[in-house]
């Protein structure tokens, strides 16, 4: 019997085969998959489910009527995590189109449209409590999330086991990051006590956050865009009364590559360390417009990017972080 993961992964195609170059119209029951785009999301979401179907013990060469048995316990565990509404969905459209089965048939959240990042002033955001961040009831969340800055969705996932303290650093453990690699989030000296404090007395499959704390429309983006451009501008301090540091830094990110198993010298941002980070085009208008520097400091700005934001580019970390 094939790995549950492979037939669900040979479905997909094979129903990317059937509906590539067909028009939308000619496919009214939605049969088919019609685009490279949609065909690479849904093999994200089966490799998510696979993924949640080991670590819940099901055999990976279960068939595809066992496979389909778990979906609607998978899906509560995606809405205990703190996924979005349409994050759920997109995940349960790729299984459901690998397993032959009907969105339909589930019981899930319904999609709505959220308000864009940094929106706050948001009509479908006013006088929503849930989306205060002065909010007693999200007051440990919002706490730990301007020291820690990560994704919504690894908040949701955080357990007792998450937190280590590795040659005198202190780490908070993503599991599943960018990419669904393992990703370590370097703790500021400062704010290691407070953040450990998180994990004292928890078992280790605990979560550090129940439902009901993740269970809000917190702008958590902001958090974590606060966090990195303070994160920047601390290491851009250090490094002007260290010199030293800046060669600390730079070995600090060879070895981040060299431990994903990336040519650091491949990369062009690493090839520019010297070069500070110019920005162009609309990124530098918005940036003029706000007041804002247009170049940065390019060790300052991958080390927040490798370390911290798992993006690995500074082009991304600077459109996304720094405005």
């Amino acid at each position: 019997m094939a790995n549950i993961k492979h037939t669900m992964q040979s479905k997909l195609h094979e129903k990317y085969r059937m509906g590539k170059g067909m028009k939308r119209a000619d496919d009214p029951k939605n049969l088919y998959i019609h685009s490279t785009r949609t065909l690479d999301t849904y093999l994200d979401a089966v490799d998510h489910y696979a993924d949640w179907l080991k670590e819940h013990g099901i055999k990976s060469r279960c068939t595809e009527a066992e496979a389909a048995k778990h979906v609607q316990a998978y899906i509560d565990d995606l809405v205990a995590r703190g996924l979005s509404e349409n994050t759920i969905h997109t995940y349960l459209a790729g299984v459901c189109k690998a397993l032959n089965l009907k969105i339909g048939d589930f019981e899930k959240p319904r999609r709505v449209s959220a308000a864009k990042k940094g929106r706050v002033d948001a009509p479908s955001m006013r006088n929503r409590s849930d989306a205060d961040s002065n909010n007693p009831k999200f007051k440990r969340l919002t706490d730990f999330a301007a020291c820690v800055g990560i994704r919504r969705s690894e908040y949701a996932d955080l357990h007792g086991r998450d937190f280590e303290i590795i040659d005198g650093n202190a780490y908070v453990i993503v599991r599943r990051g960018k990419g669904g690699k393992l990703q370590r989030q370097l703790i500021a000296p400062e704010n290691a006590a407070f953040v450990g404090s998180y994990f004292d007395g928890l078992a280790k499959d605990e979560r550090v956050f129940s439902t009901q704390e993740m269970n809000n429309k917190i702008n958590l983006h902001a958090y974590r865009r606060e966090y990195a451009q303070n994160l920047y501008q601390s290491l851009v301090d250090r490094m002007e009364h260290d010199p030293a540091y800046r060669d600390y830094l730079i070995r600090e990110l060879r070895k981040a590559y060299e431990r994903s198993g990336e040519n650091w010298r491949r990369n062009k941002d690493m090839q520019r360390l010297d070069h500070r980070y110019h920005t162009r085009g609309n990124v530098r208008r918005q940036l003029l417009e706000r007041g804002l520097p247009t170049s940065y400091d390019r060790v300052a700005l991958m080390t927040v990017s490798v370390n911290n934001l798992a993006h690995w580019r500074a082009n991304v970390t600077v459109r996304n972080y720094m405005m």
